[in-house]
């Protein structure tokens, strides 16, 4: 199973948003994450970068909905 570790803007500690996430999701303006237990959290932005072999993600993030 590959999860991954979600930032905002920069792979930072104060950057993070979400751990164990399983799916992406994103519709051009909002990206919604679910983690491994079910929970969503979308925020407005987009990916800027995603790296699946080291299972991290940047988002290019606006504000939080």
């Amino acid at each position: 199973m590959c999860l991954s570790t979600v930032y905002q803007n920069e792979q930072t500690k104060e950057n993070l948003l979400c751990t164990d996430v399983t799916t992406i999701e994103s519709d051009g303006h909002t990206v919604t994450l679910t983690d491994l237990f079910g929970r969503r959290m979308s925020v407005a932005g987009f990916v800027r970068r995603a790296d699946l072999t080291g299972g991290t993600v940047i988002l290019e993030v606006n504000g939080e909905e």
